[in-house]
């Protein structure tokens, strides 16, 4: 027979975990995944080693986790089916608003993609799927947007400058609070769409 746990205690470590997600995210933002320690992110929980080693077996583990957080915080990346110039435009800027209001988890991701460059580091693998599913969903919007079923060069070029533009825009505006890079995204976008629609 199998005996459950009370909910209380599942409660519990449902939060406890929460807590050592969150003090892992400001501690990978100021000392970068290589520069922190299992024992660094313990002791900012109040946890011994072991007990840490009991939520998360490793700091892979710990550095997964972090990464499927930031992905459950984003927003829907469902395909859009008939996508439009206003949704699209829409969807990204909010995607913007939910980066800037978590700093924390934005500053980490920034330093992650940079030391990811690293063909031996544990999330090098993940962010160069990533960065192909992302080229591959902003073409295939830009081909919808053109009455395309499939993204042609153009669609897919366009992708590839998107993304760094979204990564360039945002490192500016994590290392100077007081750039604002929305204006600058939002125009951005406008330009892409504007001129998808005229080819």
């Amino acid at each position: 027979m199998v005996t459950r746990k009370p909910r209380g205690s599942y409660a519990k470590g449902t939060a406890k975990r929460e807590e050592i997600l969150n003090r892992a995210i400001d501690a990978f933002g100021r000392n970068v995944y290589h520069g922190t320690s299992m024992r660094e992110i313990a002791a900012a929980c109040n946890l011994s080693q072991a007990g840490l080693l009991h939520h998360f077996p490793n700091k892979e583990g710990l550095l997964v986790a972090i990464v499927d957080k930031r992905e459950r915080d984003q927003m829907d990346n469902r395909e859009v089916e008939n996508p439009t110039v206003q949704t699209s435009l829409d969807r990204y800027l909010k995607q913007i608003t939910i980066n800037q209001k978590n700093v924390a988890l934005t500053q980490l991701w920034a330093n992650l993609v940079g030391e990811a460059t690293d063909p031996e580091h544990p999330a090098h693998s993940y962010f160069k799927e990533r960065y192909n599913r992302s080229r591959a969903r902003f073409a295939d919007v830009m081909a919808k947007l053109n009455g395309r079923k499939i993204p042609n060069r153009e669609d897919k070029l366009k992708a590839a400058l998107f993304i760094a533009l979204w990564d360039g825009l945002q490192n500016q505006w994590l290392i100077d609070e007081e750039f604002d890079m929305r204006p600058s995204f939002k125009y951005a976008l406008e330009m892409f769409f504007k001129y998808s629609a005229a080819d």
